[in-house]
């Protein structure tokens, strides 16, 4: 990064001064600041969880009204208008995103974890926090997923909740009015910290109503400090989340919200209710398992080309970062419009709940260009939102409903399609298109395997998504409680663990994590929790390029200035 890095004092430096401060603090101040540091959380969970809600609310209506108003043309038998209405929509949308992240948030381009990563690290970037970052995250993560583009919003979230937490925790800051004399207790990066943390999991619990998965998150993936208050507070956090979101999905369960409600958003409340295996069911767990490892590993590396590729052209002005969203965009129409035309029609199954075909909304069974009575499984696929797609794929008692045939064409071009579309600069996630990909795969091995495994199709998809975000992220804890709270079915949890631990111990052996390569790529310097084994036999000698400085237990100030001003140092952060 171009910008200048500052390092963060997380940690309270004990001397007189500091203990003699303490000491003289009234038992009512402390209160004061215990409390209202809880006030923080509460208000941090609260905005984040509408901020999660609202995005929901934005992305279903905008790409709902855009499907609508292309199957009624397509309805119309107007299939080059339906294909220009697609195509455009989706191109502007990209563009805002893009052009908004350039030109106003430059920090706000990607999903954030890597920058939110890094601050609890102990680097804080310029402007990663700041209240035009949060602004453009939160418009351009609407615009960048309603564009059908393979982006999440899960990433961008977990940025929107740490640029909440820290803009509340600005005490005494003029920049954003923020001069209450009580908020200066917060004045000081420990504080920030812990509150930036509380958001990030605050993210993820407004992303998937995963208010356990969300403080896991913020132990297992993000976090470099913890402590045992801290585990409280973020607990609280999202639960405030959890509350939150669950009120305000029951005020739309009214008809108030538009299309909202009738895809699978927030909650992928999908699999079978009673869960049955058997020992013969391990085989294909386990394979599963390996897949996802193998499968994480050549997606971390192409990801890692592909962004390097993506940066070079970036840095060669707007011009270039324009052209390159609009080329993203147009592939991404022409796929998800035209790959479709290759899957046959099917006839509707009979004994449905849902209506079949679908028209104008969410649903398994798409019309597209099929006639009465019909469905185009593929375009079930491609035609939806992210978060429908993955609904139909998790959906329990639809071993027939796909083919084959779409979906190895749907895993191809989702598996690809997410590689490309997560450089475009704009606020873009990975969580979503892996476990979309994830998915995919998984419903490929339950049909290869037919009747050799009595496990549902659909709890094959979910196994799928899981051994694909261990093998990318390499997280096994918070994972695993995402994915159970994300499908509200505790009956997988030791399938679940075990495609974890196997997809993991097999990506470790290749790549790491995909956040540790962004933030390599990103030029911020991360300092590891252990160090490596071979440093356990370098000496000073090793590390220096210059004659050695040394410093008597008590030293004279002037002696320190004149070495600090004669040394040149080799390197910076």
């Amino acid at each position: 990064m171009s910008a200048p890095l500052r390092a963060s004092t997380f940690e309270m430096i004990e001397n007189d001064f500091v203990k003699h401060d303490w000491r003289s603090h009234s038992r009512p101040r402390t209160l004061r600041y215990v409390l209202l540091k809880w006030i923080l959380c509460f208000l941090i969970g609260g905005i984040t969880g509408c901020v999660g809600f609202f995005n929901n609310l934005a992305v279903e209506n905008i790409a709902g009204v855009k499907f609508v108003v292309t199957s009624n043309m397509m309805l119309a038998n107007k299939y080059a208008w339906a294909f220009m209405v697609f195509a455009v929509s989706n191109f502007i949308l990209t563009m805002f995103a893009s052009v908004i992240t350039s030109c106003i948030a430059p920090a706000a381009a990607g999903s954030g974890i890597p920058e939110v990563k890094a601050y609890l690290n102990g680097v804080d970037a310029p402007d990663v926090f700041s209240l035009r970052t949060l602004v453009v995250k939160i418009v351009g993560s609407i615009a960048a997923v309603s564009s059908s583009l393979h982006v999440g919003k899960a990433g961008p979230l977990v940025h929107t909740g740490a640029c909440i937490a820290s803009i509340l925790g600005q005490g005494g800051s003029r920049k954003y009015g923020l001069t209450c004399k009580w908020l200066r207790y917060f004045k000081n990066d420990r504080d920030r910290r812990d509150l930036v943390t509380c958001g990030a999991g605050a993210g993820v619990a407004a992303a998937f109503r995963a208010p356990v998965g969300g403080v896991l998150f913020a132990l297992e993936c993000v976090a470099s400090w913890w402590r045992s208050a801290l585990l409280w507070r973020t607990f609280f956090t999202t639960a405030i989340v959890a509350v939150v979101l669950r009120a305000l999905i029951d005020v739309c369960k009214s008809g108030k919200c538009g299309l909202f409600g009738q895809g699978g958003l927030i909650m992928y409340d999908v699999t079978a209710d009673k869960i049955t295996y058997h020992l013969v069911d391990l085989p294909p767990v386990i394979v599963l398992g390996i897949i996802g490892g193998i499968l994480g590993s050549i997606h971390n590396f192409l990801l890692e080309k592909v962004l390097r590729i993506y940066n070079r052209i970036n840095e060669k002005g707007l011009a270039r970062k324009f052209l390159l969203a609009a080329s993203v965009s147009i592939l991404t129409s022409c796929c998800l419009f035209g790959l479709p035309w290759l899957a046959s029609c099917r006839p509707c199954p009979t004994g449905l709940k849902e209506a079949c075909p679908s028209i104008g909304r969410s649903g398994n069974f798409k019309k597209y260009q099929c006639a009465p009575d019909h469905y185009n499984d593929l375009a079930s696929l491609f035609f939806n939102t992210n978060d429908d797609t993955i609904r139909n794929l998790y959906s329990a008692g639809t071993d027939d409903v796909f083919t084959k045939f779409s979906i190895i064409l749907f895993f191809v071009t989702s598996f690809f399609l997410g590689i490309i579309s997560y450089g475009v600069v704009a606020p873009t996630g990975l969580f979503v298109p892996v476990i979309l990909t994830g998915a995919t795969y998984g419903r490929l091995v339950g049909m290869l395997m037919g009747s050799r495994s009595t496990l549902d199709h659909g709890l094959f998809a979910v196994l799928g998504s899981a051994s694909l975000l261990g093998g990318t992220m390499r997280m096994t804890v918070s994972v695993c409680v995402i994915i159970l709270e994300l499908t509200n079915n505790l009956l997988l949890l030791p399938l679940v663990m075990l495609v974890l631990l196997i997809s993991k111990s097999v990506a470790d052996t290749s790549t790491t994590n995909i956040y540790d390569l962004i933030v390599k790529l990103k030029g911020l310097p991360y300092l590891e929790a252990h160090a490596e084994p071979y440093m356990r036999q370098l000496t000073v000698s090793d590390v220096v390029t210059g004659p050695l400085q040394m410093f008597n237990g008590v030293e004279k100030i002037s002696n320190i200035v004149h070495v600090l001003k004669t040394t040149v140092i080799m390197g910076s952060l």
